[in-house]
């Protein structure tokens, strides 16, 4: 399992970097977005390590073994992003699966689809009141 490694720029297909004048989709790269993006020239780091969402466990545990999902369901056969801040991408070895911060568990693929269409819609965000 590989540890969720995507660009924090990287959002709905754009690269929001500050180095960016405006969000571009022609700087965007699956390559380094999803993987190599501290070589990026448009990557800045700040210095610090901080880990957001589902990096902030124990490193030395793989996030399989925090979360367990059925690949069947819940791997993405396309790469499905979306506007909401709560979603979040992993990727691993079977695959992208989904995971939704405000109810702390694995979508389907279902329900990423509507993460990624209808998210303004969503009846999570309303409760926690983004």
């Amino acid at each position: 399992m590989q540890k969720h490694n995507i660009c924090p720029y990287y959002k709905n297909g754009y690269c929001t970097s500050p180095a960016l004048d405006k969000p571009s989709d022609i700087v965007t790269s699956n390559n380094r977005c999803f993987g190599q993006f501290k070589t990026c020239r448009y990557f800045l780091d700040d210095g610090s390590d901080s880990k957001t969402g589902l990096e902030k466990f124990n490193e030395d545990k793989t996030i399989e073994q925090e979360i367990r999902f059925y690949p069947k369901i819940n791997a993405l056969e396309n790469i499905i992003d979306s506007g909401c801040e709560h979603y979040q991408l992993i990727k691993s070895e079977k695959g992208f699966i989904a995971y939704c911060n405000a109810i702390k568990r694995v979508l389907v693929t279902r329900q990423a689809i509507l993460c990624n269409k209808e998210f303004q819609r969503c009846p999570y965000r309303t409760l926690l009141g983004t």
